[in-house]
């Protein structure tokens, strides 16, 4: 019974030692410690993560972890300036793009983002956002904001303070939101939807062309 004990802790010993090795050897090419994207593609595609966080990770390019399932995903604090939305997880709920390099956001009405429920934009240097359905939740304080546009209406959470170039007259209906912030923009004059003023004062309006 001892020999086969100490067969077994021997295995279990040189399993160790090899991927310690493996490790090692990982470290010693590259120069450095494996960073928390390298590892991550490691995994196995298909592989269903909780939560994972790529944040600090000094990532520059919007990785492609569409072969995963990710339910909550925090990319906050790299140098990201695309969101390209074909790269999100599967199954993606909750997304944390705050502090990078963003310029604009756009959310398709199309799978597999058909999950998605809240995003943080904070932070970056955004002019232009439109949410589609299913987003309820975006916090895109603190950018350059010019237009933020919604394709629905269930949106029940919106932060866009600190946009000091974005209008007071704005694009979605600010009484049919549980919650808006809107600290420090257009003088923190009261916000008007665009829907409810006459013709008359268009000329005053920013409206961006991207969306017809």
């Amino acid at each position: 019974m001892k020999k086969t004990y100490f067969v077994l802790i021997s295995i279990a010993v040189l399993i160790s030692c090899r991927e310690n090795r493996k490790i090692s050897e990982q470290q010693t090419e590259s120069g450095k410690e494996p960073g928390k994207l390298e590892l991550l593609l490691t995994f196995p595609v298909d592989t269903v993560i909780d939560f994972y966080d790529l944040s600090n990770d000094s990532i520059r390019e919007f990785p492609d972890l569409s072969g995963y399932t990710i339910k909550s995903l925090d990319l906050s604090h790299n140098e990201i300036d695309t969101f390209i939305v074909d790269f999100l997880p599967a199954g993606i709920e909750k997304l944390n793009l705050s502090y990078n390099l963003l310029r604009e956001v756009i959310t398709p009405e199309i799978k597999p983002y058909n999950n998605l429920k809240e995003i943080d934009v904070s932070h970056n240097q955004i002019s232009f956002v439109y949410i589609a359905e299913p987003i309820r939740k975006i916090n895109a304080s603190h950018n350059e904001l010019t237009s933020i546009s919604f394709s629905h209406k269930n949106i029940e959470y919106v932060d866009v303070s600190y946009n000091p170039n974005l209008s007071n007259v704005v694009g979605f209906d600010p009484y049919k939101i549980d919650t808006v912030i809107h600290n420090n923009i257009a003088n923190n004059r009261k916000l008007i939807y665009i829907g409810s003023i006459g013709p008359e004062h268009v000329d005053y309006i920013i409206i961006s062309d991207s969306v017809n």
